[in-house]
């Protein structure tokens, strides 16, 4: 045999073998994949607990669930961005609807803190920016961020970032993914379209933060 068919021949073989790895521990990479992305740090108590924008099925009650434990004495939340059916009152923006839920899971509205923005928060670097002002006029030590499972990798990095040097302990908060999860996420098309965008967003912060 030929040396380039020996070559062509170790390529089709090494080809093969790693699909059939991959084929075998398809689920254990999968699921390593989206490991990756998830930070959830053992709590310790802190001044106040806050809840980023979104996933409104899955973080308020998070947060409620925390606050229940005695994790902190407040809950605080931006007030993100109002879209066109927000605006003329049609359908309410997100940050009313986790206050709602909120409320409705027994925390009364004086251990609530919303705070507003001109225009509303629009990103994961405007919720972090809005946090650092905030604590550094309210004599917060400590912050508790809570965000979904998949989101967690992405806001400790950007979190980290704009409150470095500030002196605040943060600790990050995984609330469980709504419908799938780390181990079962390429089964669903939310789970599909949140790994595929985490891993997106994350590579435009790294480059652009």
């Amino acid at each position: 045999m030929k040396l380039w068919q020996k070559i062509i021949l170790t390529t089709v073989l090494l080809i093969v073998a790693a699909g059939a790895l991959i084929y075998i521990f398809q689920n254990q990479i999968l699921t390593g994949l989206a490991r990756v992305l998830i930070v959830d740090d053992s709590l310790q108590p802190a001044d106040i607990i806050y809840i980023l924008n979104g996933e409104v099925n899955t973080r308020p009650f998070h947060a409620a669930e925390l606050f229940e434990q005695g994790f902190a004495p407040k809950i605080v939340i931006p007030r993100e961005e109002d879209g066109p059916a927000s605006e003329v009152d049609l359908y309410p923006n997100g940050t009313d609807i986790s206050v709602e839920i909120l409320q409705e899971k027994g925390i009364s509205a004086e251990e609530i803190v919303v705070i507003e923005v001109k225009g509303g928060v629009t990103s994961t670097r405007d919720e972090a920016l809005v946090l650092r002002q905030y604590v550094e006029t309210h004599n917060i030590q400590s912050v508790i961020v809570v965000t979904s499972a998949f989101h967690t990798r992405r806001s400790q990095w950007i979190f980290r970032k704009v409150l470095a040097d500030s002196g605040i302990r943060l600790q990050i908060a995984a609330a469980p993914q709504w419908q799938f999860d780390e181990t079962d996420w390429w089964q669903t098309e939310r789970g599909l379209l949140m790994f595929v965008q985490e891993y997106l967003k994350f590579g435009f912060y790294i480059a652009n933060y």
